[in-house]
């Protein structure tokens, strides 16, 4: 017997066909969408590439010039900043000159010469005794030098009777000494004296304490009282 063959009507050939083209449909889409994509793309990126290759090459230019421009920028100024920097350190340097301090009047190796000198030689010039006064008189002439020496003896022997008379004894002692002035040649110190008076007429020795400036020359090897004040 022969096998029957079931006949396609053409409405199952309508679903069929239909459900061939909904397949086809569906796979087509996507095919479409990368065809449309691909197609697309080149014409994207021609624009878009051209486009936005000026600016990454600029940016690329712009970095290797700014490189450079950066050198140019940091060596420039350096010229007028070392010069305001050279300003700065001359007026430094002239500020610290001309506010040193000023060298030192007072040379270490006559400090104590002269401060010694001074101290013994007031002692010997301010003191005196009626029972010893010719040889006081010879002490100035030891110690002193120029007016002051002459002065000091002319003083004396003019007072001589009343130094005698009232029996006038005058001590003096230094009490603080400071030298201010010392080379080869020259000093010059401030004293605080204290110098005790008694007469035979007083009961109470006067004590009274004196500021003096003593001047000093160096003649023949010793230190001499060329001057004296009150401060």
């Amino acid at each position: 017997m022969k096998e029957r063959i079931p006949r396609v009507t053409s409405d199952a050939r309508a679903r069929v066909r239909s459900g061939d083209d909904a397949e086809t449909a569906d796979v087509a889409e996507p095919r479409d969408e990368t065809e449309e994509f691909a197609s697309a793309r080149p014409a994207e990126d021609d624009g878009d590439l051209e486009h936005d290759a000026e600016p990454g090459d600029d940016e690329a230019g712009d970095d290797g010039g700014r490189g450079s421009r950066t050198g140019a920028r940091l060596s420039l100024p350096l010229v007028p900043v070392l010069a305001v920097l050279l300003v700065l350190l001359l007026a430094a340097t002239g500020f610290l000159w001309f506010t040193r301090e000023a060298p030192s009047s007072v040379q270490t190796a006559y400090y104590a010469q002269v401060l010694e000198a001074a101290r013994s030689g007031v002692v010997d010039l301010t003191s005196f005794d009626y029972l010893t006064l010719d040889d006081d008189i010879a002490q100035i002439n030891k110690i002193a030098t120029g007016d002051l020496r002459s002065e000091s003896v002319s003083r004396l022997d003019k007072s001589r009777k009343d130094i005698t008379d009232q029996q006038a004894v005058v001590n003096t002692q230094v009490v603080g000494a400071g030298v201010t002035e010392a080379d080869s040649s020259h000093g010059t110190v401030l004293l605080v004296i204290q110098s005790t008076q008694q007469t035979k007429a007083s009961s109470q020795p006067t004590v009274t304490r004196y500021r003096i400036q003593v001047e000093l020359e160096k003649s023949g090897g010793r230190w001499l009282l060329s001057g004296i004040k009150g401060v």
